[in-house]
Protein backbone atom coordinates (compact mmCIF):
# COMPACT_ATOMS: atom_id res chain seq x y z
CA UNK A 1 0.00 0.00 0.00
CA UNK A 2 1.26 3.39 -0.90
CA UNK A 3 0.32 5.66 2.00
CA UNK A 4 1.88 9.44 3.08
CA UNK A 5 1.34 11.35 6.13
CA UNK A 6 -0.52 14.92 5.44
CA UNK A 7 -1.20 18.05 7.47
CA UNK A 8 -3.88 17.29 8.92
CA UNK A 9 -6.73 19.44 9.91
CA UNK A 10 -8.96 18.66 13.27
CA UNK A 11 -11.10 19.73 15.72
CA UNK A 12 -9.58 21.94 19.14
CA UNK A 13 -9.26 19.46 21.72
CA UNK A 14 -11.97 20.79 24.32
CA UNK A 15 -14.47 20.75 20.99
CA UNK A 16 -13.85 17.35 19.60
CA UNK A 17 -16.88 15.89 21.17
CA UNK A 18 -19.00 18.10 19.45
CA UNK A 19 -17.44 18.50 16.22
CA UNK A 20 -16.65 15.22 15.23
CA UNK A 21 -19.63 13.53 13.80
CA UNK A 22 -21.01 10.79 15.67
CA UNK A 23 -22.11 7.39 12.81
CA UNK A 24 -25.54 8.17 12.61
CA UNK A 25 -27.29 5.21 10.48
CA UNK A 26 -29.47 4.48 12.58
CA UNK A 27 -30.93 7.94 12.97
CA UNK A 28 -33.87 9.11 10.50
CA UNK A 29 -33.46 12.03 8.05
CA UNK A 30 -35.05 14.48 10.85
CA UNK A 31 -33.05 13.58 13.48
CA UNK A 32 -29.98 14.06 11.67
CA UNK A 33 -31.14 17.58 11.10
CA UNK A 34 -32.38 18.38 14.49
CA UNK A 35 -29.25 16.88 16.22
CA UNK A 36 -26.75 18.96 13.85
CA UNK A 37 -28.83 22.10 13.73
CA UNK A 38 -28.51 21.98 17.72
CA UNK A 39 -24.79 22.00 17.59
CA UNK A 40 -23.12 24.79 15.81
CA UNK A 41 -19.84 23.06 16.07
CA UNK A 42 -21.17 19.83 14.40
CA UNK A 43 -19.19 18.59 11.17
CA UNK A 44 -22.33 17.65 10.02
CA UNK A 45 -23.05 21.07 8.33
CA UNK A 46 -20.05 20.08 6.66
CA UNK A 47 -20.33 16.68 5.30
CA UNK A 48 -24.37 16.67 5.11
CA UNK A 49 -25.08 20.39 4.22
CA UNK A 50 -28.19 19.59 3.15
CA UNK A 51 -29.56 19.85 6.63
CA UNK A 52 -29.15 23.80 6.40
CA UNK A 53 -31.48 23.55 3.30
CA UNK A 54 -35.14 23.25 2.48
CA UNK A 55 -36.75 19.73 2.08
CA UNK A 56 -36.97 20.39 -1.83
CA UNK A 57 -33.05 21.33 -2.45
CA UNK A 58 -31.81 18.61 -4.28
CA UNK A 59 -28.68 16.64 -2.94
CA UNK A 60 -26.80 17.80 -6.39
CA UNK A 61 -27.54 21.34 -6.04
CA UNK A 62 -24.27 23.21 -6.18
CA UNK A 63 -24.93 25.82 -3.74
CA UNK A 64 -24.90 23.07 -0.94
CA UNK A 65 -21.30 22.15 -1.73
CA UNK A 66 -20.63 25.65 -1.90
CA UNK A 67 -22.11 26.10 1.86
CA UNK A 68 -20.02 22.89 3.09
CA UNK A 69 -16.93 24.83 1.75
CA UNK A 70 -18.06 28.00 3.66
CA UNK A 71 -18.92 26.61 6.96
CA UNK A 72 -15.40 24.91 6.86
CA UNK A 73 -13.86 27.88 6.20
CA UNK A 74 -15.79 29.61 9.00
CA UNK A 75 -14.59 26.99 11.37
CA UNK A 76 -10.76 27.54 10.18
CA UNK A 77 -11.57 31.58 11.01
CA UNK A 78 -13.21 30.63 14.19
CA UNK A 79 -10.51 28.37 15.19
CA UNK A 80 -12.96 25.38 15.89
CA UNK A 81 -10.62 23.08 13.40
CA UNK A 82 -7.01 23.56 13.62
CA UNK A 83 -4.22 23.04 11.14
CA UNK A 84 -0.93 20.31 12.50
CA UNK A 85 1.91 21.95 10.70
CA UNK A 86 4.02 19.23 9.47
CA UNK A 87 3.30 15.87 7.49
CA UNK A 88 1.30 13.64 10.07
CA UNK A 89 -0.01 10.50 10.39
CA UNK A 90 -2.58 8.97 13.30
CA UNK A 91 -3.77 6.36 15.59
CA UNK A 92 -6.84 6.03 16.04
CA UNK A 93 -8.52 3.79 19.38
CA UNK A 94 -12.25 3.06 18.82
CA UNK A 95 -13.23 0.82 21.85
CA UNK A 96 -16.60 -0.20 23.13
CA UNK A 97 -18.02 -3.00 25.44
CA UNK A 98 -15.08 -4.41 26.31
CA UNK A 99 -13.86 -4.33 22.62
CA UNK A 100 -11.33 -1.99 21.15
CA UNK A 101 -9.63 -1.51 17.51
CA UNK A 102 -6.78 0.50 16.44
CA UNK A 103 -5.50 1.52 12.96
CA UNK A 104 -3.76 4.28 11.22
CA UNK A 105 -5.39 7.28 9.45
CA UNK A 106 -3.26 8.40 6.73
CA UNK A 107 -3.74 9.37 2.86
CA UNK A 108 -3.92 5.65 0.63
CA UNK A 109 -2.84 6.39 -3.13
CA UNK A 110 -5.26 5.97 -5.68
CA UNK A 111 -3.04 3.55 -7.71
CA UNK A 112 -3.77 0.49 -5.08
CA UNK A 113 -7.43 1.37 -5.86
CA UNK A 114 -7.12 1.58 -9.61
CA UNK A 115 -4.61 -1.49 -9.46
CA UNK A 116 -7.22 -3.52 -7.35
CA UNK A 117 -5.42 -3.79 -4.35
CA UNK A 118 -8.01 -2.04 -2.19
CA UNK A 119 -10.97 -4.86 -2.83
CA UNK A 120 -14.32 -4.14 -2.55
CA UNK A 121 -17.41 -6.43 -2.40
CA UNK A 122 -20.24 -4.35 -3.15
CA UNK A 123 -21.64 -2.59 -6.04
CA UNK A 124 -21.86 1.46 -6.05
CA UNK A 125 -24.44 3.83 -7.34
CA UNK A 126 -23.53 6.17 -9.72
CA UNK A 127 -25.80 9.13 -7.95
CA UNK A 128 -24.10 8.78 -4.53
CA UNK A 129 -20.68 8.82 -6.46
CA UNK A 130 -21.47 12.13 -8.05
CA UNK A 131 -22.92 13.62 -4.90
CA UNK A 132 -19.39 12.59 -3.28
CA UNK A 133 -17.62 13.65 -6.42
CA UNK A 134 -19.36 17.46 -6.16
CA UNK A 135 -18.45 17.73 -2.18
CA UNK A 136 -14.96 16.97 -2.78
CA UNK A 137 -14.42 18.81 -6.13
CA UNK A 138 -15.91 22.12 -4.15
CA UNK A 139 -14.63 21.54 -0.92
CA UNK A 140 -11.13 19.52 -1.43
CA UNK A 141 -12.11 17.72 1.96
CA UNK A 142 -12.22 14.11 2.79
CA UNK A 143 -13.00 14.01 6.41
CA UNK A 144 -14.41 10.77 6.55
CA UNK A 145 -12.13 7.93 6.87
CA UNK A 146 -12.74 4.88 4.03
CA UNK A 147 -12.46 2.06 6.44
CA UNK A 148 -10.03 -0.49 5.15
CA UNK A 149 -9.32 -3.62 6.31
CA UNK A 150 -5.57 -5.58 6.15
CA UNK A 151 -4.19 -9.35 7.28
CA UNK A 152 -2.65 -8.13 10.48
CA UNK A 153 1.57 -7.65 10.77
CA UNK A 154 3.36 -7.93 13.71
CA UNK A 155 5.77 -5.07 12.42
CA UNK A 156 2.71 -2.93 11.98
CA UNK A 157 1.37 -3.90 15.59
CA UNK A 158 4.44 -3.94 17.84
CA UNK A 159 5.29 -0.33 16.56
CA UNK A 160 1.31 1.18 16.99
CA UNK A 161 1.14 -0.15 20.58
CA UNK A 162 4.54 0.98 21.56
CA UNK A 163 3.53 4.47 20.41
CA UNK A 164 -0.07 4.09 22.15
CA UNK A 165 1.55 2.64 25.70
CA UNK A 166 4.59 5.28 25.79
CA UNK A 167 2.54 8.55 24.28
CA UNK A 168 -0.35 10.51 25.70
CA UNK A 169 -3.32 10.75 23.06
CA UNK A 170 -4.14 14.16 21.49
CA UNK A 171 -7.78 13.27 22.49
CA UNK A 172 -9.60 11.03 24.23
CA UNK A 173 -13.32 11.40 24.18
CA UNK A 174 -16.56 9.28 24.51
CA UNK A 175 -18.72 9.94 21.60
CA UNK A 176 -22.53 10.48 21.84
CA UNK A 177 -22.74 6.82 20.56
CA UNK A 178 -20.75 5.57 23.98
CA UNK A 179 -17.79 4.67 21.94
CA UNK A 180 -14.37 5.65 23.90
CA UNK A 181 -12.12 7.69 20.73
CA UNK A 182 -8.49 7.98 21.27
CA UNK A 183 -6.21 9.11 18.72
CA UNK A 184 -2.00 10.10 18.86
CA UNK A 185 -0.42 12.05 16.29
CA UNK A 186 2.19 10.71 14.77
CA UNK A 187 4.99 13.68 13.32
CA UNK A 188 8.60 12.06 14.15
CA UNK A 189 10.33 11.42 10.81
CA UNK A 190 11.76 8.28 11.14
CA UNK A 191 9.01 6.75 12.07
CA UNK A 192 6.70 7.91 9.41
CA UNK A 193 9.07 6.86 7.44
CA UNK A 194 9.07 3.24 9.12
CA UNK A 195 5.41 3.14 8.27
CA UNK A 196 5.62 4.17 4.80
CA UNK A 197 8.08 1.61 4.37
CA UNK A 198 5.95 -1.50 6.59
CA UNK A 199 2.93 -0.53 4.65
CA UNK A 200 4.37 -0.79 0.87
CA UNK A 201 6.33 -3.88 1.47
CA UNK A 202 4.15 -6.13 4.25
CA UNK A 203 0.89 -4.87 3.45
CA UNK A 204 -0.25 -6.04 -0.65
CA UNK A 205 -3.96 -5.82 -0.03
CA UNK A 206 -6.56 -3.74 1.56
CA UNK A 207 -10.33 -4.35 2.25
CA UNK A 208 -13.22 -1.74 2.21
CA UNK A 209 -15.48 -2.71 5.02
CA UNK A 210 -17.23 0.45 4.70
CA UNK A 211 -16.88 3.38 2.36
CA UNK A 212 -17.33 1.97 -1.47
CA UNK A 213 -18.53 5.33 -2.40
CA UNK A 214 -16.13 7.84 -1.11
CA UNK A 215 -13.30 5.26 -2.40
CA UNK A 216 -15.15 4.77 -6.21
CA UNK A 217 -15.77 9.08 -5.87
CA UNK A 218 -11.73 9.88 -5.21
CA UNK A 219 -10.70 7.65 -8.34
CA UNK A 220 -13.25 9.94 -10.33
CA UNK A 221 -12.36 12.70 -8.85
CA UNK A 222 -8.11 12.20 -9.12
CA UNK A 223 -8.99 11.35 -12.96
CA UNK A 224 -10.70 14.46 -13.25
CA UNK A 225 -7.94 16.78 -11.97
CA UNK A 226 -5.70 14.68 -14.06
CA UNK A 227 -7.98 15.61 -17.35
CA UNK A 228 -7.83 19.31 -15.74
CA UNK A 229 -4.18 19.60 -15.27
CA UNK A 230 -3.37 17.66 -18.64
CA UNK A 231 -1.51 15.00 -17.86
CA UNK A 232 -0.45 12.73 -14.79
CA UNK A 233 0.36 14.21 -12.00
CA UNK A 234 1.26 10.85 -9.54
CA UNK A 235 2.35 11.94 -6.11
CA UNK A 236 -0.35 15.89 -5.96
CA UNK A 237 -2.98 15.54 -3.27
CA UNK A 238 -6.00 14.55 -5.39
CA UNK A 239 -4.05 11.27 -6.37
CA UNK A 240 -4.71 10.46 -2.96
CA UNK A 241 -7.73 9.64 -0.56
CA UNK A 242 -8.10 9.61 3.54
CA UNK A 243 -7.76 6.08 4.77
CA UNK A 244 -7.92 4.46 7.97
CA UNK A 245 -6.60 1.19 8.05
CA UNK A 246 -7.21 -1.81 10.26
CA UNK A 247 -5.46 -5.10 10.63
CA UNK A 248 -8.43 -7.91 10.15
CA UNK A 249 -8.22 -9.19 13.21
CA UNK A 250 -9.39 -6.49 15.00
CA UNK A 251 -12.91 -5.80 13.64
CA UNK A 252 -16.12 -6.82 14.35
CA UNK A 253 -18.62 -7.46 12.20
CA UNK A 254 -22.62 -7.68 13.17
CA UNK A 255 -25.39 -9.22 10.77
CA UNK A 256 -28.04 -7.45 9.25
CA UNK A 257 -31.17 -8.82 9.83
CA UNK A 258 -34.55 -8.03 7.82
CA UNK A 259 -38.21 -7.54 8.77
CA UNK A 260 -40.67 -8.02 6.28
CA UNK A 261 -43.92 -6.09 6.20
CA UNK A 262 -46.25 -8.85 4.54
CA UNK A 263 -46.45 -12.77 3.12
CA UNK A 264 -46.73 -11.78 0.00
CA UNK A 265 -50.73 -13.22 -0.06
CA UNK A 266 -50.13 -15.95 1.71
CA UNK A 267 -51.81 -17.40 4.66
CA UNK A 268 -49.20 -18.29 7.24
CA UNK A 269 -49.73 -21.58 6.91
CA UNK A 270 -48.85 -21.75 3.43
CA UNK A 271 -45.66 -19.47 3.95
CA UNK A 272 -44.96 -22.25 6.89
CA UNK A 273 -45.35 -24.79 3.89
CA UNK A 274 -43.31 -23.28 1.31
CA UNK A 275 -40.59 -22.66 3.95
CA UNK A 276 -40.18 -25.89 4.86
CA UNK A 277 -39.36 -27.32 1.30
CA UNK A 278 -36.02 -25.30 1.79
CA UNK A 279 -35.34 -25.32 5.23
CA UNK A 280 -36.03 -27.79 8.57
CA UNK A 281 -38.45 -25.92 11.05
CA UNK A 282 -38.63 -26.43 14.82
CA UNK A 283 -39.79 -23.64 17.36
CA UNK A 284 -36.88 -22.03 19.33
CA UNK A 285 -36.32 -23.14 22.93
CA UNK A 286 -35.16 -19.45 23.79
CA UNK A 287 -36.79 -16.29 22.88
CA UNK A 288 -34.75 -13.93 21.10
CA UNK A 289 -33.03 -16.87 18.79
CA UNK A 290 -30.02 -15.78 17.60
CA UNK A 291 -28.46 -17.98 15.56
CA UNK A 292 -25.01 -19.22 16.69
CA UNK A 293 -24.01 -20.62 14.08
CA UNK A 294 -24.07 -19.93 9.73
CA UNK A 295 -26.84 -21.68 7.53
CA UNK A 296 -29.50 -21.17 10.84
CA UNK A 297 -31.87 -18.65 11.03
CA UNK A 298 -34.10 -17.14 13.41
CA UNK A 299 -37.76 -16.18 12.60
CA UNK A 300 -39.90 -14.60 14.18
CA UNK A 301 -43.77 -14.58 12.95
CA UNK A 302 -47.20 -14.49 15.20
CA UNK A 303 -45.32 -13.83 18.62
CA UNK A 304 -43.19 -16.93 18.30
CA UNK A 305 -39.36 -17.73 17.14
CA UNK A 306 -38.60 -20.45 15.08
CA UNK A 307 -35.40 -21.94 14.30
CA UNK A 308 -34.38 -23.08 10.72
CA UNK A 309 -31.67 -24.82 8.97
CA UNK A 310 -30.81 -24.46 5.24
CA UNK A 311 -31.36 -28.11 3.51
CA UNK A 312 -28.48 -29.31 2.06
CA UNK A 313 -28.54 -28.64 -1.72
CA UNK A 314 -30.63 -25.35 -1.15
CA UNK A 315 -27.88 -23.18 -2.16
CA UNK A 316 -24.67 -22.97 -3.85
CA UNK A 317 -21.46 -23.79 -2.38
CA UNK A 318 -19.14 -21.06 -3.54
CA UNK A 319 -18.01 -18.04 -2.07
CA UNK A 320 -21.09 -15.66 -2.30
CA UNK A 321 -23.33 -18.62 -2.31
CA UNK A 322 -23.10 -19.94 1.15
CA UNK A 323 -24.05 -16.35 2.43
CA UNK A 324 -26.39 -16.85 5.09
CA UNK A 325 -28.06 -13.41 3.21
CA UNK A 326 -27.71 -15.28 -0.12
CA UNK A 327 -29.56 -18.10 1.10
CA UNK A 328 -32.32 -15.79 2.75
CA UNK A 329 -32.51 -13.87 -0.78
CA UNK A 330 -32.67 -16.92 -3.00
CA UNK A 331 -34.68 -18.71 -0.86
CA UNK A 332 -36.99 -16.63 0.95
CA UNK A 333 -37.45 -13.21 0.46
CA UNK A 334 -37.44 -13.33 -3.96
CA UNK A 335 -39.10 -16.94 -4.47
CA UNK A 336 -41.49 -16.58 -1.39
CA UNK A 337 -42.07 -12.80 -0.57
CA UNK A 338 -41.40 -11.88 -3.85
CA UNK A 339 -38.67 -9.22 -3.01
CA UNK A 340 -36.61 -9.43 -6.18
CA UNK A 341 -34.44 -6.43 -5.85
CA UNK A 342 -34.36 -5.57 -1.82
CA UNK A 343 -32.50 -2.45 -2.58
CA UNK A 344 -35.23 -0.55 -3.69
CA UNK A 345 -38.37 -3.03 -2.41
CA UNK A 346 -40.16 -1.11 -0.06
CA UNK A 347 -41.50 -3.87 2.05
CA UNK A 348 -38.05 -5.18 3.30
CA UNK A 349 -36.07 -3.28 5.61
CA UNK A 350 -32.55 -3.69 7.77
CA UNK A 351 -31.84 -3.89 10.90
CA UNK A 352 -27.90 -4.26 12.14
CA UNK A 353 -27.13 -6.38 14.44
CA UNK A 354 -26.15 -4.33 16.99
CA UNK A 355 -29.58 -3.97 17.36
CA UNK A 356 -31.13 -5.94 19.96
CA UNK A 357 -33.19 -8.42 18.69
CA UNK A 358 -35.91 -7.21 21.32
CA UNK A 359 -36.50 -4.78 18.35
CA UNK A 360 -36.86 -7.34 15.97
CA UNK A 361 -40.27 -8.47 17.89
CA UNK A 362 -41.84 -5.31 18.57
CA UNK A 363 -41.78 -4.69 14.60
CA UNK A 364 -43.85 -7.59 14.19
CA UNK A 365 -45.93 -7.46 17.38
CA UNK A 366 -46.69 -3.40 16.51
CA UNK A 367 -47.73 -4.63 12.96
CA UNK A 368 -44.82 -2.68 11.46
CA UNK A 369 -44.13 -5.84 9.99
CA UNK A 370 -45.44 -9.38 9.43
CA UNK A 371 -42.49 -11.19 9.99
CA UNK A 372 -38.41 -10.73 11.07
CA UNK A 373 -35.20 -12.77 10.35
CA UNK A 374 -32.35 -12.67 12.48
CA UNK A 375 -28.73 -14.27 10.77
CA UNK A 376 -25.28 -15.28 11.34
CA UNK A 377 -22.95 -12.39 10.63
CA UNK A 378 -20.84 -12.61 7.52
CA UNK A 379 -16.81 -13.64 8.74
CA UNK A 380 -14.10 -11.75 7.61
CA UNK A 381 -12.51 -14.67 5.91
CA UNK A 382 -15.75 -14.62 3.51
CA UNK A 383 -15.39 -10.64 3.19
CA UNK A 384 -11.92 -11.58 1.76
CA UNK A 385 -12.31 -14.56 0.02
CA UNK A 386 -15.22 -12.48 -2.08
CA UNK A 387 -13.59 -9.40 -2.04
CA UNK A 388 -10.22 -11.63 -3.61
CA UNK A 389 -12.19 -13.40 -6.49
CA UNK A 390 -14.18 -9.59 -7.79
CA UNK A 391 -17.23 -10.72 -6.33
CA UNK A 392 -20.20 -8.64 -4.29
CA UNK A 393 -22.21 -9.58 -1.72
CA UNK A 394 -26.24 -8.76 -1.57
CA UNK A 395 -26.75 -5.26 -0.49
CA UNK A 396 -27.08 -4.92 3.56
CA UNK A 397 -24.64 -8.14 4.14
CA UNK A 398 -22.20 -6.33 6.64
CA UNK A 399 -22.73 -4.17 9.80
CA UNK A 400 -19.00 -3.03 11.42
CA UNK A 401 -19.41 -1.78 14.73
CA UNK A 402 -18.03 0.83 16.17
CA UNK A 403 -17.99 3.27 13.30
CA UNK A 404 -15.50 5.97 12.44
CA UNK A 405 -16.11 9.15 13.22
CA UNK A 406 -16.97 11.90 10.79
CA UNK A 407 -14.94 15.37 10.53
CA UNK A 408 -12.16 14.27 13.25
CA UNK A 409 -9.17 14.02 11.21
CA UNK A 410 -9.82 16.47 7.45
CA UNK A 411 -7.56 15.85 4.77
CA UNK A 412 -7.80 19.08 2.82
CA UNK A 413 -6.53 18.35 -1.13
CA UNK A 414 -3.52 20.83 -2.07
CA UNK A 415 -1.37 20.67 -4.98
CA UNK A 416 2.03 20.04 -3.13
CA UNK A 417 4.83 17.59 -3.69
CA UNK A 418 4.93 13.84 -2.18
CA UNK A 419 6.05 13.26 1.39
CA UNK A 420 9.97 12.77 1.76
Amino acid sequence: MIIKPFKGFRPRPDLAFKVALNPNNLLSEPERREAARQNKYSFAHVVKPRIDFPDEIRKTDLQLFEHARDYFEKMLRQGTILRDEQPCFYIYRMSMQNHSQTGLICCLHIKNYLDGKVKKHENTRAEKEKENVLHISNTRLNSNPVFLAYNPVPEIDILLQFITENESPAYDFFSEAGVQQQVWIVKDEVTLEKLISLFDKKVLFSYIADGHHRAAAAAIYAKQRVQELGGQSDFQDHQYFLSCLFPSNQLRIYEYNRSVKSLNGYSENEFMSRLSEKFFIKEASRSPYRPTKSHRFGMFLESKWFKLKAKEGTYKNDATGVLDVTILQENVLEPILGIKDPRIDKRVDFIPGITELKELEKLVIKGKAMIAFSLYPVTMDQLFAISDKGEVMPPKSTWFEPKLMSGLIIFRMEEQKRFS
